[in-house]
Order: C-alpha cells, then structure tokens, then sequence
C-alpha cells in the first residue's frame, strides 16, 4: 500500500509585507515532498496590499479583523490548519522555505517540535543580518530558555519552527506577542514532548523594516521566560 503524502500547514502572521510576501509564499509551494498549504494570518494594522498579494500567490487569507499580536495570529490560524504537521514562519523572507523539510522531517524521526536554529552548528546567519547586540540577547534568552525546559536551545527568538500539531492543541497557549516563541518551546518541554534544534540560514531583508523591537520585545521575551518557567 502506498504510504500517504504528509500534509503540512505553515502558518505565517503578516503585517504590511507586501512586497516580501509573494515570493516567501512562491517558494514554499514549490516544495513538492509534501501536500502543503499556506495561512497568512493578516494583522488588522495592515495598510498595505500584503493580503491580495498572498491570495494571489496561493495563501489562504485570514483577517484578523483587530489587532493580536502574533501569538494569537498563530493561534487563531491552528483551528484552520489542515495538516497534522504545523510549520511557523515569517513573511520577510528572511528564513528560507527551502529549510522547512530540515524542520518537518525529524517529527516522522522520534520528535515533536523542531525549532529552526541560526546559531546550531551548520547554521548560516547571513553576514550583516543580525547586530552584534541583537546576537547578544538572543545568546541569553536562548540560554535562559535552556535552563527552564532542560532542553539545549540554541535560537529561541526565530520565528521557524515545526511542531506536530497534538502538541500545539495541547500546551494551551496563552500569549499574544512576540514572547509565545519562548511560551510554546517551555510549555512543551514542561509536558515532555522531545525538542530538536535544527541548523537553519537566515538572509538580510532586502526590504521593509522588522516588527520586532528589540528593547521592548527583549523585555517580553524575558517576562514570559520567566512567569511560564517559575510557575512551572
């Protein structure tokens, strides 16, 4: 008999990208090892074409009709997601599509959630695409977030992550911002699901200006680290 095509959801919050969008979204239809779709959560702040765009290109849109944050951009999108297998990512292009089967292929291997790693052994952060202080908080949040889920993190911050979808259903995610990527990696580790850090590359926007900001969402990274770890 012969063994059924996996089919993977990946999810990406979307806020003014349009002109990242289309090709973030192109190239990872062209990944034919898998039955793939693609959710655009769109931020009701957008001001731009970033939705026609990705309906164009072959997303499936969803408005957000407010504000959320893109915790609860992921979240609200999980419900839609066909696939038993659930990839984040942003729309910047940034992180490349090409990396998402070394993401999806260790959950048919033992594993339950694959974190995208620019700074694993193998891992190609383009020169120039991350400051040096930047790389400083990601080494210490990383490290926190190591010492709360007991698990080796080596790149909490990236938005590229893999995860069967059980264990999203399961961990009750609760934050809205920028701080769920350390929420889903500690919940998970709390509930024992097997993580793996995966060497990914990660390329300098070419256009537009990131979201995050790095002070403010530092200290949410930090806050949640510590209120989901402590409680924990």
């Amino acid at each position: 008999m012969k063994k059924e095509t996996p089919f993977v959801s990946v999810m990406i919050a979307a806020l003014n990208e349009e002109k990242n969008i289309e090709r973030t979204i192109r190239e990872t239809l062209k990944i034919k090892k898998y039955r793939l779709e693609v959710l655009v959560v769109l931020d009701s702040k957008t001001i731009d074409r970033t939705g026609e765009v990705a309906k164009k290109a072959g997303a499936k849109v969803i408005h957000t009709g407010k504000w959320l944050g893109k915790g609860a951009a992921l979240r609200l999108a999980l419900p839609r997601a066909k696939g038993d297998i659930v990839v984040q990512m942003d729309a910047d292009y940034q992180f490349m599509p090409y990396d998402i089967p070394k993401l999806v292929e260790p959950l048919f291997n033992g594993y339950d959630v694959a974190l995208g790693s620019r700074y694993e052994k193998g891992g190609n952060p383009e020169k120039g695409s991350v400051t040096k202080l930047r790389r400083i908080g990601i080494y210490g949040l990383s490290l926190l977030t190591s010492v709360f889920s007991g698990q080796r993190i080596t790149d909490m911050p990236a938005g590229f992550k893999a995860f069967k979808k059980k264990v999203l259903k399961d961990i009750d995610m609760q934050i809205n911002h920028y701080g769920y990527e350390a929420e889903v990696i500690i919940k998970a580790a709390q509930k024992n699901y097997k993580i793996i850090c995966v060497p990914i590359d990660y390329k300098t926007r070419v256009v537009g200006n990131s979201k995050l900001i790095p002070f403010k969402d530092g200290y949410l990274f930090l806050k949640t680290i510590l209120s989901i770890g402590l409680r924990g």
